[in-house]
């Protein structure tokens, strides 16, 4: 396979953006598999089409810019390229039986309505051979321990693109050691919680990306074997 140079893959992951964006399904479909065709590692591609196109659609959630059928358009053609695309190419544990890993509770926490993001983290979390208790959106921060004991899940994941969310989000580990779940690990991302420290959230880590994310659990799993 051939590498694709910086000009052209800058040129491709543009164009994959502005397809998402523009909730373009089939094109973005056909642009994402001619990028890993040509060369361009799976990681890059997801980071810098997916990823760019979700930060696009954050922006505008937030301003005057926001049409609720762009958004559901634009998300289709995000998860069309996760579901037909990344999920073929993942050059992750796919084949990892579910049970081997911790069950992972994910959730956007209350206040928030947003789940794009949400949604490609469990995706992948899923190719990682996780158990993922996904509990949508606008999820009360006891809704996360509450399923975290009933799923003796090892890790709580906590999304939020909205700033007003903090509050709720530090509440989760709290409520988690008064409910005995001390090795239960907490974790946040998103647009406006990646740009907080972990202490800042109360939480054990925050996640810049999905690719992070899985790092960090990759790194976890070593350090328990």
């Amino acid at each position: 396979m051939k590498d694709l140079n910086t000009e052209a893959a800058k040129a491709g992951t543009d164009e994959l953006v502005a397809a998402i964006a523009n909730g373009e399904n089939i094109e973005a479909v056909v642009l994402a598999q001619k990028l890993l065709d040509l060369g361009l590692d799976l990681e890059t591609m997801v980071e810098a089409g997916p990823t760019k196109a979700l930060e696009s659609l954050s922006n505008k959630c937030n301003n005057d810019e926001f049409c609720l059928l762009e958004i559901l358009l634009a998300g289709r053609a995000m998860m069309d390229v996760m579901e037909q695309v990344v999920s073929q190419h993942a050059g992750f544990a796919a084949m990892v039986e579910a049970q081997n890993r911790p069950a992972f509770v994910l959730g956007t926490i209350k206040g928030d309505m947003h789940d794009l993001g949400k949604n490609v983290v469990a995706m992948m979390l899923k190719l990682e051979g996780y158990r993922v208790i996904d509990l949508g959106k606008d999820v009360e921060p006891e809704r996360f321990v509450d399923a975290a004991v009933k799923e003796q899940a090892g890790y709580i994941g906590v999304s939020s693109l909205i700033t007003t969310t903090i509050p709720s989000v530090r509440k989760v580990k709290e409520l988690a050691a008064q409910a005995g779940l001390t090795d239960v690990k907490v974790l946040a991302g998103g647009a406006v919680l990646r740009q907080a420290e972990p202490q800042q959230l109360n939480v054990d880590f925050v996640a810049q990306s999905v690719f992070h994310l899985l790092r960090y659990l990759r790194g976890e799993s070593e350090a328990e074997t």
